[in-house]
C-alpha cells in the first residue's frame, strides 16, 4: 500500500503544479482586466464617476474627494507592471503545459511498462529483444517527466519572484518565504534528472566475474574427453571452456566472463564446475548435473537466457545505486524510484517464467544421463551441500573452504529440512524452480530411499574421482 502512494504522488505532483499555474494565469489576467476597467472608469466624467463604479467599489470610495486620484494611482501601478504582467501570464501558461506534459509522461511511462512486461511474459523472443530497450525507454520517459516537472516548478517560482519584486513596496517580498523552500525541491528535481541522464542509458556489456580457473584441453585431457562424451550422448554442443571454482553450483553461460584473480577473459560457451560439489558428489551424480547444464546448450537458450539474466542483473544494480543515491530523499524523487522498481518487479516475473521453463527443459537432459531418480538424487545432494557451504562461508569467509568442508562432513552428515520440496539450487544468473516442481516434471516420488542415498557420507571415491580424472590422460575414461 505504501508503494502505491508513490504512484499516486507521481500523478498528484503535476496536477498540483497545473493547478498552481492556472491560479497564476488567473491572477495575471485579472490584473490586466482590472487595468482596462479602471481606465474605463477614469474616462467617465467626474460628476458621474461614483455612479459608474460597481457597488463594492462605490462603498469603498463613498465620501472621498480624491476618488479619481486613487483610481489613477492604481492604474499607474498596473501600467508600470504591464509588461511584467504579460510575461508572467506567458510563464503561467507555459508552466501549465509543462505540468500537463509531465502528467502525460508519467502515465505514458506506466502504460508502456505494463504493455512491455505483458508482451515479455508471453514471448521469450520479445523479452530477449526488447527488455533492454524497454528499460532505456523507461529512463527517457522518466527523464521527460522529471524534466517537465522541474521546468514547470521553475517557471512557477520565477512568476512568484517577479510578482514579489513588482509589489515590493506593498510587502510583496514576503513571497520569498514560499519561494525559497520550493527552490530546494527544484534543486532535487534537477539533481535527479542529471543522475538519470548520466547513469540510466549506460547499460554496458553483458559480462560476469567469477573466482575460478580454466582447465584447458592440454592440462586435463581426460576431463575434456569425459565432458565431450556426455555432450555427444545428449547431442549437445561441447563447451568452449571448462572452469572450476568455489561457487556453489554448476552452471553454463554464453556471456563473456572474467576469472578472478587472474583477470582472464573468456567468451563463448562456458561450463562452470563447483569444487565443493566435486569432492562430495559421485561421478554419476556429477554427470547428471553436467547433463542438465549441457541441456541448456542443446536447447540454445544460453545465448538468450544468459544475456537476459546478465542484463537484468545490471538493471537491478542500477536500481540499487539509484535507491542508495536517493536514500535520504526527498519525496519528490521517490516516484521515479518507485516506477523503476515497478519495471523490475513486472519484468522479473517474465524473466523467472522463461528461466524456469528453460530449467525444466534442461532437467530432461540431466535425466537422460543415468535416469531421473539419479538426477533428483544429485539435485538433493547439491542443495544439502549448499546449506553447509553457506554456513562455512559465513564462518570462514572462503579461506580453507574445501578442507573445512571435508572435515565437517566427516563428523556431520548432510541433511535437509522439512521444507525440502521448496528448496532450490543456487545460481548466479537465475532462480531455479523448487524441487517440488522438478519432481513433478520428472515424475519422480521423493521417498526415504532416495533421501538416504542423497544424504550419504562422501566415500573415498566421491572425494578422489575428480582429481584422478584431471590427472589422467586422454583415452583412460
Amino acid at each position: 500500500m505504501k508503494r502505491l502512494v508513490w504512484g499516486l504522488v507521481m500523478l498528484l505532483l503535476p496536477l498540483a503544479l497545473f493547478g498552481w499555474a492556472t491560479v497564476q494565469h488567473w491572477r495575471a489576467e485579472t490584473a490586466q482586466e482590472q487595468a482596462n476597467i479602471t481606465r474605463q472608469w477614469l474616462a467617465t466624467p467626474s460628476d458621474a464617476l461614483l455612479q459608474a463604479l460597481p457597488w463594492a467599489a462605490r462603498n469603498q470610495f463613498a465620501g472621498r474627494v480624491d476618488t479619481r486620484a486613487l483610481l489613477q494611482r492604481q492604474l499607474d501601478e498596473l501600467d508600470t507592471d504591464r509588461h511584467w504582467l504579460s510575461m508572467r501570464k506567458w510563464l503561467a501558461s507555459l508552466s501549465g503545459w509543462l505540468a500537463v506534459g509531465a502528467l502525460v509522461a508519467g502515465i505514458g511511462a506506466w502504460l508502456r511498462l505494463r504493455v512491455d512486461a505483458w508482451r515479455a511474459l508471453r514471448s521469450a523472443h520479445y523479452l530477449h529483444q526488447h527488455m533492454t530497450a524497454s528499460w532505456q525507454a523507461l529512463g527517457r520517459w522518466l527523464s521527460a517527466y522529471m524534466g517537465m516537472l522541474a521546468g514547470s516548478l521553475c517557471l512557477i517560482l520565477l512568476y512568484e519572484t517577479s510578482a514579489g519584486l513588482s509589489h515590493a513596496a506593498q510587502g510583496g517580498l514576503t513571497v520569498l518565504v514560499v519561494v525559497l523552500p520550493l527552490a530546494s525541491v527544484l534543486v532535487v528535481c534537477l539533481r535527479t534528472l542529471w543522475r538519470m541522464r548520466q547513469q540510466w542509458p549506460h547499460m554496458g556489456a553483458s559480462k560476469a566475474s567469477f573466482l575460478g580457473r580454466a582447465l584447458g584441453r592440454q592440462g586435463a585431457p581426460a576431463l575434456w574427453q569425459w565432458v565431450e562424451g556426455l555432450a555427444a550422448h545428449l547431442h549437445a554442443p561441447v563447451p568452449d571452456h571448462i572452469v572450476v571454482g568455489i561457487d556453489q553450483g554448476f552452471f553454463v553461460t554464453s556471456v563473456p566472463i572474467v576469472l578472478q584473480p587472474g583477470q582472464s577473459a573468456l567468451s563463448g560457451r562456458t561450463l562452470y564446475l563447483s569444487l565443493p560439489c566435486l569432492g562430495v558428489l559421485s561421478q554419476q551424480e556429477t554427470a547428471a548435473l553436467i547433463g542438465h547444464e549441457l541441456g541448456h546448450f542443446r536447447s540454445r537458450d544460453t545465448e538468450q537466457g544468459s544475456e537476459i539474466n546478465a542484463r537484468f542483473s545490471l538493471m537491478c544494480a542500477q536500481f540499487s545505486a539509484m535507491v542508495d543515491a536517493e536514500r535520504s530523499v526527498d519525496w519528490v524523487a521517490r516516484p521515479v524510484v518507485w516506477m523503476a522498481g515497478q519495471f523490475l518487479h513486472h519484468f522479473q516475473i517474465a524473466v523467472h517464467h522463461w528461466g524456469r521453463a528453460q530449467e525444466l527443459l534442461a532437467d530432461r537432459a540431466g535425466a537422460e544421463v543415468d535416469g531421473p531418480k539419479l538426477f533428483v538424487q544429485a539435485l538433493l545432494r547439491a542443495i544439502a551441500l549448499g546449506k553447509v557451504v553457506d554456513a562455512l562461508l559465513l564462518e570462514r569467509g572462503g579461506e580453507g573452504l574445501l578442507a573445512a568442508l571435508s572435515q565437517y562432513l566427516q563428523c556431520t552428515p548432510l541433511h535437509l529440512d522439512d521444507d525440502v520440496l521448496g528448496s532450490t539450487l543456487p545460481h548466479p544468473f537465475d532462480t531455479h524452480p523448487p524441487i517440488a516442481a522438478r519432481l513433478d516434471h520428472l515424475d519422480v516420488m521423493l521417498d526415504a530411499a532416495l533421501l538416504q542415498a542423497a544424504m550419504r557420507q562422501p566415500s573415498d571415491h566421491d572425494r578422489q574421482w575428480f582429481n584422478q580424472l584431471c590427472g589422467a590422460s586422454a583415452g583412460s575414461v
